[in-house]
C-alpha cells in the first residue's frame, strides 16, 4: 500500500457519508450488505431505524437465522467498546452460520497510539501479536495480524471473505495471502 495512503487513514475520523456511517455500526455481515443494497436503490431514509441499529433485538436475529442460519453471522458479536470501531472483518463464507471474526481499534488512553483487539461470536480469547500500534495497519498488516493471532481466525477450512471501509482491496490482499 502507498504511504500516502496509508498517511490518509483515520479509524477514528467520521464516516464520510451518513450513508456509511450507518453501515459500520451494523453488526451483521448479510444486514450489512442488504442495507447497503437497499440505500443505493431507495435512499437512506427508507430503512427502518430497527434494522440499522447496531445491534438487533432478539425477534429480528430469530428472523434472519429462521430464513437461513448464514444470514445472523455477526449478529453475535459482542458490540463495540466506546471509542471503538471495526476496522475490518473475516467472514466463514460457507459456515452453516457464516460465523464473523472482528478486527477493533480505539484510541490508546494516553492518544498516542492505537490498541488492537480481535473479537468473535464465541468470546474466543485471542493472544494478539501485539495489542498496541503506533500508527494505522496495512492493508497486509491486518492479514498479517489476523494470521498471527491464536488461534487464527484464517486457520480454517471454510472460505473466507476479508471486509473493512478502510482497506477496499482487502479481501483480494487477504485471499492472495492465505492462498500462500
Amino acid at each position: 500500500m502507498p504511504t500516502s495512503h496509508l498517511a490518509m487513514i483515520d479509524y477514528f475520523a467520521p464516516a464520510p457519508t451518513p450513508e456509511e456511517e450507518t453501515l459500520r455500526c451494523i453488526k451483521g455481515t448479510y444486514r450489512q450488505e442488504f442495507i447497503k443494497r437497499a440505500i443505493e436503490e431507495d435512499g437512506l431514509g427508507t430503512i427502518p431505524p430497527q434494522w440499522t441499529e447496531h445491534t438487533l433485538g432478539p425477534i429480528f436475529q430469530n428472523a434472519l437465522g429462521g430464513q437461513n442460519p448464514a444470514r445472523r453471522g455477526g449478529e453475535d458479536l459482542p458490540d463495540l467498546d466506546e471509542d471503538e470501531v471495526e476496522i475490518a472483518r473475516l467472514t466463514l463464507v460457507n459456515a452453516v452460520h457464516g460465523e464473523v471474526t472482528s478486527l477493533r481499534a480505539r484510541p490508546a488512553s494516553d492518544a498516542t497510539g492505537i490498541l488492537l483487539r480481535v473479537a468473535d461470536e464465541y468470546d474466543t480469547e485471542f493472544e494478539l501479536p501485539c495489542a498496541r500500534i503506533e500508527k494505522p495497519l496495512t492493508a497486509e498488516g491486518v492479514i498479517s495480524f489476523l494470521r498471527n493471532s491464536d488461534p487464527s481466525p484464517t486457520d480454517t477450512e471454510c472460505e473466507i471473505a476479508f471486509q473493512s471501509f478502510f482497506y477496499p482491496d482487502l479481501d483480494a490482499i487477504g485471499q492472495e495471502a492465505v492462498a500462500r
